[in-house]
Order: structure tokens, then sequence, then C-alpha cells
């Protein structure tokens, strides 16, 4: 990391990120101006199998054995099945629609492999596994027909695609894209194109791709048809070693929200789906104000009804809970310790009621409740131990 990382806090008011989020919940409740589901946790919450990649290698002080295997009871109780053993640092998993399949990246390394699940014992079988045609594959998307796989290789700085047969296997690489910009202005971080993340739009016809090397946004269109990508256009600038990493998209309004890594910042940009035109709009920082420690963003996560992003600061620890206006703007956060040490990944469970928190330099999970009102989170349940914790996907048991 470096010291120069640029820190954007102006901001924000000490002390106001709790009173915005309970704003935004009596705002709520009196105009009812959103579309509220459950707002009780009481979705049924089904028995599940949690899947745990994480770091193996010395190189990335990796504790972790492999794919871990958990049970998660209709209690949110979490019991360990088995680890399997794969390539070095799968680091980061989804599955298919159907939770038939799996697919790892091999962090550092040039494969994605596959896997059949067997949704009664939770236990994985490998399918095969192909190249990437690049270095450090960090994220993986299906497209929306889920006849392609698509790639992110982080190091070399290209998205690779490959053909996905009907039982779930992949095909060689049909498409490599190159992806081009002269590195931004932190030496230590950018070193050129790091393509971080690949997320398909609401429409499924176009992928934004935060590149934390050369401070932009590539923008790509897909053609269901061929299987193929294309580049849209010019890219979108963002400031100078902010580091682009994920987004998420507004469920329902034309938006999308942008962690910035090396600023420790969410900026809110006006997102067109037919034109894939992209806007910024305004940014806040992640961190307290005064905080002048080394930290990164990370994760990013939107409440399903649209009214909270969640996002993950790596060294100071925490995770800066926004609630976002009818109209798609931030309202300051509120800060809750992760209770671990760099918490590089979060996901929601399917109700939206408990927010899991993977802290990968303190071996744990971290299960937060989730006010589904207010969005405030709350310790809830008992801290789940796993080496290296770097993604986590669920799947329903049988």
């Amino acid at each position: 990391m470096t010291g120069a990382r640029l820190r954007r806090r102006s901001f924000l008011a000490a002390g106001g990120g709790a009173v915005a989020l309970a704003a935004v919940g009596a705002s709520v409740g009196a105009a009812g101006a959103w579309p509220l589901g459950s707002s009780d946790g009481t979705d049924q919450q089904r028995a599940m199998f949690a899947y745990v990649g994480c770091y193996t290698t010395a190189k990335r002080e990796g504790r972790g054995q492999g794919i871990a295997v958990f049970q998660v009871d209709r209690s949110g109780q979490w019991q360990p099945v088995r680890v399997l053993p794969t390539t070095p640092n799968p680091s980061y998993l989804i599955t298919d629609r159907a939770a038939t399949t799996l697919y790892c990246v091999e962090g550092d390394g040039n494969r994605v492999t596959s896997f059949r699940i067997d949704r009664g014992t939770g236990h994985l079988t490998e399918l095969g596994t192909v190249d990437t045609g690049g270095t450090n594959g960090v994220h993986l998307a299906l497209s929306p027909d889920e006849t392609r796989l698509v790639v992110a290789n982080y190091a070399t700085g290209s998205i690779a695609v490959f053909p996905r047969a009907a039982d779930g296997t992949l095909e060689e690489r049909s498409q490599l894209v190159q992806l081009s910009g002269t590195p931004g202005p932190l030496p230590d971080d950018q070193k050129g194109p790091q393509p971080h993340q690949v997320l398909f739009d609401p429409t499924g016809r176009h992928l934004i791709v935060p590149d934390k090397g050369t401070d932009r946004l590539h923008r790509l269109g897909y053609d269901p048809a061929s299987g193929s990508l294309s580049v849209l256009g010019d890219p979108v600038l963002t400031a100078p070693g902010t580091g682009p990493r994920h987004l998420a998209y507004h469920p329902y309004l034309p938006a999308f929200y942008l962690v910035d890594e090396l600023s420790s910042q969410v900026t809110v940009y006006h997102y067109d789906q037919q034109t894939a035109a992209v806007t910024a709009g305004a940014a806040l920082s992640t961190l307290p104000p005064g905080f002048e420690g080394e930290s990164t963003a990370a994760a990013i996560v939107i409440s399903r009804d649209g009214r909270f992003v969640h996002v993950s600061n790596r060294g100071h620890d925490s995770v800066a809970s926004f609630g976002i206006t009818p109209v798609g703007s931030l309202m300051p956060p509120a800060l809750t310790d992760t209770a671990g040490h760099q918490p590089r990944f979060m996901t929601l469970d399917r109700a939206g009621g408990t927010l899991y928190v993977a802290n990968q330099k303190s071996d744990s999970i971290v299960p937060f409740a989730v006010d589904l009102v207010t969005g405030r989170l709350d310790r809830r349940g008992d801290t789940i131990a796993t080496g290296t914790p770097s993604c986590i996907t669920f799947v329903d048991a049988l």
C-alpha cells in the first residue's frame, strides 16, 4: 500500500451516519416513497450450503486449504462439511441459477475450474479446467442466458469469454478482450489495465468493467447471438488515483454505485441502460472524518429494495452503510466494526436480513443482522472460522 492514496472525506459530518440511516427509515414510513419488501426479516430461511473461497499460497499469506463447504440450517447456524483441495487460491466463486455447477478462479494463476454440485450433501465433483489466457482471475460472471462465462484477468488486463455447455462444463476460450489505458498516478497499486469486476447490467446487453489500474470504466456490449463482447466507445474516466474496484446496480433506478478502492469512496453514477451512457454524480467517503490510517475500500452490497448500500473498509476494518434517497443519492454512512481484519468480501442472505462479512486477515466470517427499515447492522450469531476467506456463495440444500 502507498501512503499517497487520496482521501476524500469532506462530505461527511461526524456522528451523522446513524441519524441518516434512521431518517431514511422514517421518511419511507411516512411517505411510502419506496417499494418496500418484507421489513421484519420474516422471509422463509431455507437450509443451504455455503461455499467459501480463500487464499492458500504463502505469497497471499494464505491459511486456507481449498473451497470450504458449510451446511447452514434454517436458524442460520453454520456447520463445516468438508474442505475440498483445489487449484491454488480458489478466491472467487459463482454458481449457475439452477445451482448445479460452481465455477472458481485461480487467484494469481490462469485457470477456471468447474464443479458439479450435489445439493443433497454439498459435495463438489470437479468437471474440468480451462485456461483464462491471462493471469490472476479475480471475478466471474455468467451471461443472462448462461451460455457464456466471462472472467476478469486482473494482472494482465484482459477479459476472457468461455462457451458453456448444457451440462455446465466450459469449452475452450472463444474470445480475449485486451484492455488498454495509461496507468494511474499511484505506481505501487496502478501498473496498467487491472480489471477487478465483470458485471452484466440489468438488460444483460452491457457490462461495465471497473479498471483499478487506469482509473476508468470500460463499457462492453454483449451479443447473445454470437456470445461475443465488443468495446462501446471511449472508457469513462474517474478521478486520478481513485482505483475503481466494484460496482452495484440499483434494482430499479437508472443508477449504479462504484467503490473506488484507493480513495475509499463511493461514487453515484447515472446509467442509461439502453445506450450504456454513464454520468458521474456525487462521491462520499467510506471512512470517518479525520481518519489518516491506511485503508482501502473493497466490497459493495446493495439491499434488494434499493434503500441501502454497504461498503467494506480494509484497514479501518468497518462497514460503511449508506442510506439511498428515493432519487438515488447517498446519505452519510453509519460505520460498524467488522469484528475482524481486512473485510475483503460481503454478501447478503436471500431475505436481506443477514450480512456476512469475510475478514481475510483474521480467518473469519462474521454475520450481522440488518434492520430492513433503518439499514442498521448488529452482530448476529457466532463467528465462523475459516482460513483466509475471500468469497462466499450459497445454494439451497435439497
